[in-house]
């Protein structure tokens, strides 16, 4: 039972402390640190995107990145890299050949960034899973940090 308190009180901390770090990047009090700052400079402007190697991106980075640009980003993950996107304020673009990637299958969305405290999926992301052939993604909030697993198809989220 301790250990239970123990592993639940850490996870709220963790939360809230990232929570913390988030709204202070938000507000231009602290800077990202030197792996997040290396990742925004290889794409460093909005529709811009970097390979790096596969799994250098965590799903928080993009949280961080958000909360710092104002921007969405979105995580694409292949066999032997991960491609960062700079996107706008409320969207992220896919030019031609970075959809015929996830098209072909030989890249996968992991993630994309949102700026809303409650997470909800949009039409068009839903829509875009479909287009692409994918099953489901993440969407992380730029302002608590949290995750939400969401679907091509709004019902099979009612049974994951």
């Amino acid at each position: 039972m301790e250990n239970d308190y123990l592993m639940l009180s850490g996870a709220i901390n963790s939360a809230k402390s990232t929570q913390v770090a988030l709204n202070s990047l938000r507000l231009g009090e602290a800077g990202l640190n030197s792996h997040r700052q290396n990742l925004l400079n290889r794409a460093p402007v909005t529709d811009s995107f970097a390979s790096f190697p596969r799994d250098s991106i965590e799903i928080e980075d993009l949280a961080y990145l958000s909360a710092h640009e104002d921007h969405e980003f979105a995580l694409l993950r292949g066999k032997r890299n991960d491609i960062l996107i700079h996107g706008e304020h409320s969207k992220v673009n896919f030019d031609e050949d970075l959809e015929a990637l996830l098209l072909q299958g030989k890249y996968e969305l992991i993630a994309h960034s949102h700026p809303d405290i409650e997470l909800t999926a949009s039409r068009e992301d839903r829509e875009f899973l479909r287009r692409i052939g994918q099953k489901s993604s993440v969407i992380i909030s730029w302002y608590t940090g949290n995750m939400m697993k969401f679907y091509a198809d709004p019902f099979e989220e009612l049974f994951n």
